[in-house]
């Protein structure tokens, strides 16, 4: 703390020195006209010529009349020399620089006698002056709550760790070009719900001042999109976030983001059709390829998918019918000998579903399509003609993780109007996933929807399969964290009574919308 509050004054300090020399320490633009990578990627081009960078210094090596600085910006680092004999107006101030600060420099690029690219400066200009020192070069950041909390500081000191997050942003670039080529619409649709639906999930509430009423923090975008088909649209999606008041853990964020698709005059054997040439056109388009290393099995995307019905997969895998459980408390004994320890369900439909997820799902390495899921886990989703216990649904399975949900959307308004009855009367049974019944909803549904279906992949999944990882917090920069409270150091820099205490204006908005009620 004292070695931080030290250099911090220092750092201060200097700035106070800058701006006294009339120099603005933190200016609102540069006048950069190339990247690193530009230079160090097409040396030819650019030797002997004047260019002008910008990026943070990340060492000094000072040699009396010789200076050696290795600048990194968003494409890598270049070495910058800096002589007293070329900086005569500028060399005095270069003791107010330190590692960390980012400057522009201008120059001639050139090779050093051991035949590093460099630029000889001519100019150097400060663009913003670090207060804070950054951590120790050969260490880093170790401690992996830092790295979540304070991911930029990791990726300053380790720039290769941006790649994931660079190739998620492709991919959504990527499966908007394939959306928008097959005739998709993206239109927008609210995040802010007066009622949540589309899945079985517990939502986040929040509270809208300017309407005294609560709200929904989406859980699906899906009824919204069903109300864009009706209106007329034949092909939409939208690309958004979707919050769900679950567990996290390795392969889970309440916040994540979906692609989230409606086709009118298709069901759901059009999606898994449309699955697969999405994903292999994502693969080829954002890494070059279709096989990607998944629990340390190669797995070639481009192979065409299995298709299972979950019932048979389970027989498939672990020998038992579910087609010979004739009731309930036989569903939940299965459930129990396998060593199941969580909540047994109310129905053999939703014990057959936890089965299956519980030992099956983990062994579907190969990329899959599970279809054919129990009515009971599947409000908004038409029946099978051959067998209503199940429904027109189909989840896709890679590297043993689902990566995404979608059904032929059930159109029957007073078939919709009597699942939605069901879900309500199980959320009065505490039941805390039920889906809350959407009377208005209902209503657009008696107008007539035509046969829809729709597709849903999680970002996230694609990105971890796609960049071989089996954390979701490898692709998401900002992971769902506890927050962490106000520290001591934190008060002692910057003075308690600046910092305040985390909570206290979450409980005054509490007992403003108390009153309100």
């Amino acid at each position: 703390m004292a070695m931080l509050e030290k250099i911090r004054e220092e750092r201060i300090a200097k700035v106070k020195k800058l701006r006294d020399l009339g120099i603005d320490p933190y200016p609102s633009k540069s006048e950069r006209t190339n990247v690193a990578s530009d230079i160090t990627g097409a040396y030819g081009k650019f030797e002997g010529k004047s260019v002008t960078v910008a990026g943070r210094i990340m060492s000094w090596r000072d040699f009396g009349k010789l200076v050696f600085v290795r600048m990194q910006d968003s494409s890598g680092v270049i070495q910058i020399i800096l002589k007293k004999e070329v900086l005569t107006e500028e060399w005095d101030i270069l003791p107010l620089y330190d590692i960390g600060d980012i400057l522009e420099v201008s120059g001639i690029v050139m090779k050093t006698k051991t035949g590093e690219i460099s630029i000889e400066a001519s100019s150097v200009r400060m663009l913003t002056k670090s207060i804070r020192p950054l951590p120790e070069k050969w260490s880093g950041v170790k401690d992996k709550e830092t790295v979540f909390r304070q991911r930029y500081l990791d990726m300053i000191m380790d720039p290769a760790k941006r790649w994931r997050f660079a190739k998620t942003a492709e991919i959504t670039f990527a499966i908007r070009e394939f959306l928008n080529g097959k005739g998709f619409l993206e239109i927008k649709t609210p995040i802010l719900q007066p009622v949540y639906g589309g899945t079985t999930a517990r939502p986040f509430k929040t509270w809208v001042n300017a309407l005294s009423s609560e709200f929904f923090l989406a859980i699906s975008h899906e009824l919204y999109l069903k109300r864009l088909i009706t209106a007329g649209f034949d092909q939409v999606y939208n690309l958004v976030g979707y919050f769900r008041n679950e567990g996290i853990d390795r392969s889970h964020n309440s916040e994540f983001t979906m692609v989230e698709t409606m086709s009118a005059y298709h069901n759901y054997e059009y999606n898994m059709d449309l699955t697969e040439e999405l994903y292999v056109f994502v693969a080829k388009k954002v890494f070059g390829k279709t096989v990607f290393k998944i629990n340390g099995q190669d797995v070639d995307l481009s192979k065409k998918w299995e298709r299972i019905m979950m019932i048979d997969a389970i027989k498939k895998y672990t020998k038992v019918d579910f087609n010979e459980v004739k009731d309930v408390s036989a569903a939940k004994k299965l459930l129990t000998d396998s060593k199941f320890d969580g909540e047994l369900p109310a129905t053999i439909g939703e014990c057959l579903v936890e089965y299956f997820e519980f030992l099956v799902g983990p062994k579907l390495i190969e990329p899959t399509f599970v279809t054919g899921h129990p009515v009971e886990v599947s409000p908004l989703a038409k029946s099978m003609a051959f067998d209503p216990r199940f429904v027109e649904r189909f989840e896709i399975y890679v590297g043993g993780q689902e990566q995404g949900d979608n059904w032929s959307e059930l159109n029957d308004p007073q078939e919709l109007f009597e699942r939605f009855k069901e879900q309500v009367a199980r959320g009065r049974g505490g039941d805390e996933e039920s889906h809350p019944m959407d009377i208005e909803f209902v209503e657009m549904m008696e107008y007539g929807m035509p046969p829809t279906t729709g597709l849903g992949p999680g970002i996230e999944r694609i990105a971890m399969m796609m960049t071989e990882t089996e954390y979701i917090d490898d692709v998401i920069f900002f992971p769902m964290m506890r927050p962490s409270g106000i520290t001591q150091q934190q008060k002692e820099l910057y003075g308690a009574e600046n910092v305040g205490v985390p909570g206290k204006k979450v409980k005054k908005a509490k007992k403003e919308k108390e009153a309100v009620q």
